[in-house]
Parts: structure tokens; C-alpha cells; sequence
């Protein structure tokens, strides 16, 4: 599953934040993800088989103090999350919400297999703006 482009979203007074319709439509049916601490103050949403591959990535890290910190650190603050029936919602949680500095507005924004979650402020500079080029890369093109 490749997750692509970015909705800004709204965290309800409860601390709940709805799946855009874009994403949920790319897996209409899966209503559990995991969520985790990403990279530079980000969420990373995954869905089940996403978070058993990236699991098993963290197993095969070798066996340093740094390694086993840092996978301790990312199993620890991962939580499986269930979307209601309703509003495809689900609660951040706290520890998770501080982590990525959230508090209202936010960003989800498709990476491949994840749903990367931000607070609007640090994905400003990663949201297409329209005197962007990318002179050098035609080659990509």
C-alpha cells in the first residue's frame, strides 16, 4: 500500500482525530492501525501488516545498547488504535500527542506505508507550495 498526498485535520475536544476520507478510502475496510513515535517530532500511523514488517525491521537491528534503547522506546509508545463506526475517529494518545507537540490543528500526510501525522507548524515546510520548483530533478520526470 502506497500512502500519498496530505489533509489537514482538526483534534476534537477529546483528543480524537478523524482518518481523511482520502486514506480511509485506500483501505475502506481495515478499522485497526498502530500508531508510534515517528522521526523529527511526527506520528506514525501504520496499518496492522505495515506494523508487523516494521516490527520485525527493529527486531533484526543488531544488538547494541543504542538499538535495544531506541526499540524499547518505539514498542513502548506504540498503541493499537480501533476507528469508530461512525467518524473513522480515533484518540491520540497523551504521551504521543506531546511528543509531536499537537494540539488542535494537524497534518496527515501519506509515505509509503505510513501516514506520517504532524502538527501543521513542522509540516509547513513539506506541503507543495505553488512557487515550488524542483529544477534538477527532471531526470525523475
Amino acid at each position: 500500500m502506497n500512502f500519498q498526498g496530505n489533509e489537514q485535520a482538526v483534534i476534537d475536544g477529546n483528543g480524537r482525530a478523524s482518518l481523511p476520507s482520502s486514506f480511509r478510502k485506500l483501505v475502506p475496510t481495515e478499522k485497526e492501525f498502530y500508531i508510534s513515535p515517528g522521526l523529527k517530532n511526527t506520528l506514525h500511523l501504520r496499518r496492522e501488516c505495515d506494523y508487523e514488517a516494521w516490527a520485525e525491521k527493529l527486531k533484526q537491528l543488531p544488538q547494541t545498547k543504542e538499538n535495544y534503547e531506541f526499540r524499547r522506546k518505539m514498542m513502548a509508545n506504540t498503541y493499537k488504535i480501533v476507528l469508530d463506526e461512525k467518524q473513522n475517529r480515533f484518540l491520540l494518545p497523551k504521551d504521543l500527542k506531546e511528543h509531536a507537540d499537537i494540539d488542535k490543528d494537524i497534518v496527515f500526510a501519506g509515505n509509503g506505508d505510513v501516514i506520517v501525522i504532524s502538527n501543521i507548524e513542522r509540516a509547513a515546510p513539506y506541503i507543495l507550495k505553488k512557487d515550488d520548483n524542483f529544477d534538477g530533478y527532471e531526470w525523475m520526470l
